[in-house]
């Protein structure tokens, strides 16, 4: 009887009802935004540049700037580290160095004193293709700073108790260089592409030795001059009040020196692309250099071929660091860049590879150097996009003089022609991707690369050769120890 009753009891109750459904979602909608229209370049004046000289064959630039009371003065010699006697490589780079630590009546620690006392500084130094001293100062100090400026071109003493101690630290340096494999990697290259010329050219124990006090006297009459010199004002000054200041310090300085040394013929292209590899047992990476000269910078295709490296490889978007970097993971980096020196221009390839990827990224390299002459062309967002690069923080680069100061000496040590920095963005601007196709093409070959890698080449070595390059084993100055 209770069970009945308990069955009917169930049968009565109330159905559940199901919660209302909820109401649906709409469906997703793909937002697409609008391709962005670039903005219109804005307007930009190159700050003046206002010219002058100093006696007959000096000139002198001044760039003003009056936003701070600051001052930088910068003489350009057309002397090279290169020319120096046979066996005396580093006489040039020891000169020059050598002049503030000793001048007319204070020694090295007195000329650090006044240099604190004014809140100045001074520099000098050679190279490859040119030589320079360079003060900069507050304007109320300026008088001051260029009679300590004469005295050290003019009066220089070359005490030889301070090239003792600069010669022992700069053959510390060097035997640090040979541990170094950035560092070897750049002078490997320097010798596979220039031997003993140019910037093949470079200072060792025994030249270093070699040189004596007797010598950076001699050097200095011999190639130091205001005749010939160009000189680059830049900050809260005039034409007006620097010239006669510069004058009267320093314009019976201009006995006539020693004609600078021609110009260097940039070295031929090798017949095939070839790995000069530097034995580096246990490195956890590869440091891979690659470069080729190629033109002058003068060329009418040199902005294209601008424009084409930076797609190629001159900017972290570019084809070959996506490649090598953020699709494959073999190195932190990779670049390649373009410049010039008084050979013409030079393509270079930079970059430290995992061990165990070495040939993997050069077979990835060859393969973008490869592709964009056949089936993957440079495209006009590329183009745009390395156009926007190069021009997008042009004009910040003048907010201080030393820029356009440093252009206008560039342009006299490489002839080049006037509109080098007032028609640069004309240059640009007009450039199409046809262009950019047509002088990468026509400059580099992938066939013909000087290539130096530093690196364990017991892990190494056999992956390169099977990519079919030709590989020769060198020593830390550069040369062949055996090993085609």
């Amino acid at each position: 009887m209770r069970a009945s009753i308990l069955l009917l009891l169930l049968a009565c109750a109330p159905k559940p009802v199901a919660p209302p459904a909820a109401p649906s979602a709409p469906a997703p909608v793909e937002y697409v935004p609008a391709a962005a229209t670039p903005l219109a370049p804005r307007p930009f004046t190159l700050p003046a540049v206002a010219w002058g000289s100093i006696g007959a064959s000096t000139k002198v630039a001044v760039v003003e700037n009056h936003e701070v009371p600051f001052i930088s003065v910068s003489i350009q010699f057309p002397v090279h580290s290169t020319s120096v006697p046979k066996g005396k490589a580093g006489l040039a780079e020891a000169t020059m160095d050598m002049l503030n630590e000793g001048a007319g009546k204070r020694d090295a620690e007195a000329i650090s004193a006044e240099l604190r006392r004014l809140g100045a500084t001074l520099g000098s130094g050679a190279g490859y293709d040119g030589a320079s001293v360079s003060i900069s100062c507050l304007k109320d100090t300026l008088g001051p700073t260029l009679d300590l400026l004469a005295d050290v071109l003019l009066r220089p003493t070359f005490p030889a108790k301070e090239w003792d101690l600069r010669r022992s630290l700069w053959i510390d340096d060097l035997t640090e260089s040979r541990t170094s494999p950035t560092r070897i990697a750049d002078r490997v290259m320097a010798h596979r592409l220039w031997g003993n010329t140019y910037r093949g050219i470079e200072a060792d124990e025994g030249s270093l030795k070699g040189i004596t006090v007797n010598d950076m006297v001699a050097w200095h009459k011999a190639h130091l001059s205001l005749a010939g010199a160009l000189v680059l004002v830049g900050g809260d000054t005039t034409l007006d009040e620097i010239v006669p200041a510069l004058q009267s310090r320093l314009g019976k300085w201009d006995h006539p020196v020693a004609k600078p040394e021609e110009g260097p013929t940039a070295p031929a292209r090798p017949d095939v692309t070839t790995v000069y590899l530097y034995d580096k047992p246990g490195a956890a990476q590869s440091v891979v250099r690659a470069a080729m000269y190629l033109g002058k910078p003068t060329d009418p295709d040199f902005a294209p071929f601008m424009l084409g490296n930076m797609a190629m490889g001159g900017q972290f978007a570019s084809r070959i660091n996506l490649n090598l970097r953020e699709d494959k993971g073999y190195t932190y980096g990779a670049r390649s860049g373009v410049s010039y020196d008084r050979a013409g221009v030079s393509w270079t390839f930079d970059s430290g590879i995992h061990t165990e990827k070495t040939a993997d990224a050069l077979k990835e390299l060859f393969g973008e150097l490869k592709q964009v002459r056949d089936g993957r062309p440079f495209t006009d967002k590329e183009v745009n996009d390395a156009r926007g690069a190069l021009l997008g923080g042009w004009p910040l680069r003048f907010e201080r003089p030393d820029y356009l100061l440093g252009q206008l000496d560039a342009m006299r040590t490489y002839s080049l022609p006037d509109d080098w920095v007032t028609g640069y963005l004309d240059r640009l601007s007009r450039t199409s991707v046809a262009d950019v196709q047509k002088a990468w093409e026509a400059r580099v070959d992938a066939g013909r690369l000087t290539f130096v890698v530093v690196g364990d080449a017991g892990s190494i070595r056999s992956g390169i050769e099977q990519l079919g390059l030709r590989v020769v084993l060198v020593d830390v100055a550069g040369n062949e120890v055996g090993g085609k």
